[in-house]
């Protein structure tokens, strides 16, 4: 509406009528196309939303089953030692699935040189102490607290090359670097001596000393006790003796890769079951949105429970969505035709993952926790071949969600993830990057622009048409006035 202050407007007052509620009805039967676009704008901004919502349950569904296309998630190893003094861990892949370790000398570290002086005063005392630390003149002022000595020791360790610190109550120095080079020699030349501190020279660190570990026979020299071989991390804690007989065993981890096959199951079942509720969702087609004005009368819970209902439905029968559902159990259900797989793996259904019989589920997967970690301690290659090989697609951009070929040849974890990746691009073309700040590109963002600029026309319509009417009513007025004018005069005139 425009503002009434730039507009001269004439009240009823000559024709009795109530000018500002007529023209507000007129106004108001006017604008009918108005709101019709200002409710459209909300109702597309509610399904840009919605689908920026989606694609972001898909692309969490995608971080939760990408491994399955890889063949490392399928070469996950578990390792395990038969003593504590050999801490191992998977660092990779290892060819080897046992290794015996029959002795090990662990590698030591450079040491700093350290001196500690117990039972030190509690301060310096009224006289104050003076020494030599590494040649350089140390100087402690009168009265300092112990903790305060410390600190002023410490002003000169650029120049000693050593640290103090207070130990529980112990006076202790130790080098700032390490190694056989590193010295601390302390010379006293006062004879007040609080701190206990005694005369010492040729206090020294120490060099890093390499340790050796026998891993099947063969010796192997190492500078930390930390190492990785074959594969495997080792931590080694003690000394081994010699002619010991420590076993690591290096297996695959059935328990992790089948927790990966059930996230993606679990995963999919909860996508799938989100989709179809938004596709099947009640429309409400008598609760458009509500205009600002609508929600001036109402009151705050009713405003709820009527945007409840005007944006059930957003996505009901949407046709990116139902594609997806059906091209990702096309993908899941049909058999994978490649001549590197077994036989006698060709499906999920082979593994233990089938399709719920229930048609209510809606293409819910079920999975047999038994059959499928059955066939993981059986059979972990086929399984792994069964998701992660790759077909050879026509062109070096081909996927398998555009070649069938390459489709039919590929695994199941190849498939989903492309499928995937297809649809995300696709919602973000219809409605933006769910992530993104600023969406110019989008179909609903061009939409919405194209609605802003109808939006502002129709508003420049309606003002120019509230102004138009009431020029007429200040025209129809004023035309009153006058007749009422001349009535009284010629009434006058004749002697009413």
């Amino acid at each position: 509406m425009i503002n009434s202050s730039n507009t001269l407007r004439v009240s009823g007052l000559a024709s009795g009528m109530n000018t500002d509620e007529i023209v507000a009805n007129l106004v108001k039967v006017q604008s009918s196309r108005l709101f019709k676009m200002q409710q459209n704008k909300i109702t597309a901004t509610w399904k840009q939303d919605a689908y920026r919502d989606v694609n972001k349950k898909v692309d969490e569904f995608r971080k939760a089953m990408e491994g399955l296309r890889l063949q490392s998630t399928f070469n996950k190893q578990t390792v395990t030692s038969s003593d504590p003094r050999i801490e191992v861990s998977s660092a990779g892949t290892s060819t080897l699935t046992d290794f015996v370790i029959s002795e090990a000398t662990p590698a030591e570290a450079a040491k700093p040189a350290t001196v500690s002086f117990a039972s030190a005063s509690s301060s310096v005392g009224a006289t104050g102490f003076s020494f030599k630390l590494n040649n350089i003149d140390i100087a402690l002022d009168p009265n300092l607290t112990f903790d305060q000595a410390v600190a002023k020791i410490n002003e000169q360790s650029s120049q000693t090359n050593v640290k103090a610190e207070n130990v529980g109550g112990s006076l202790v120095f130790t080098t700032l670097t390490t190694g056989s080079a590193q010295k601390i020699d302390i010379t006293i030349t006062d004879t007040n001596n609080p701190l206990k501190i005694s005369n010492t020279t040729n206090i020294t660190g120490s060099e890093a000393k390499s340790g050796t570990v026998t891993i099947n026979g063969t010796q192997i020299a190492v500078s930390s006790n930390k190492f990785t071989y074959q594969g495997v991390s080792f931590n080694l804690k003690e000394n081994i003796p010699v002619n010991s007989t420590i076993s690591v065993r290096v297996s695959s981890d059935t328990k992790g890769i089948f927790d990966t096959v059930k996230t993606f199951v679990d995963k999919y079942n909860e996508l799938i079951a989100d989709l179809n509720g938004r596709l099947t969702e009640k429309r409400y087609r008598d609760y458009p949105p509500l205009l600002d004005d609508q929600k001036k009368d109402m009151k705050d819970n009713d405003i709820k429970l009527w945007d409840e209902k005007a944006k059930s439905g957003l996505l009901t029968s949407d046709s990116t969505i139902r594609s997806f559902l059906t091209e990702m159990r096309n993908s899941l259900i049909t058999s994978v035709q490649n001549p590197a797989l077994s036989t006698a793996f060709k499906s999920l259904k082979d593994i233990g993952i089938d399709f719920s019989t229930n048609y209510r589920e809606n293409g819910k997967l079920v999975l047999n926790e038994e059959k499928l970690k059955g066939v993981l301690q059986t059979n972990l290659e086929d399984v792994k071949r069964l998701f992660s090989t790759k077909g050879t697609g026509a062109t070096s951009s081909s996927t398998t969600a555009t070649d069938t070929n390459m489709h039919g040849n590929s695994g199941f974890g190849w498939r989903i993830y492309d499928r995937i990746n297809s649809t995300i691009s696709e919602l973000g073309s219809l409605a933006g990057s769910p992530n993104s700040l600023v969406d110019t590109k989008s179909s609903i963002a061009k939409q919405l622009k194209s609605l802003d600029e109808n939006i502002d026309r129709e508003q420049d319509k309606v003002n120019s048409y509230e102004q138009r009417l009431w020029k007429q009513f200040g025209a129809m007025e004023k035309a009153i006035q006058q007749l009422n004018s001349q009535g009284s005069w010629l009434s006058q005139q004749l002697g009413g």
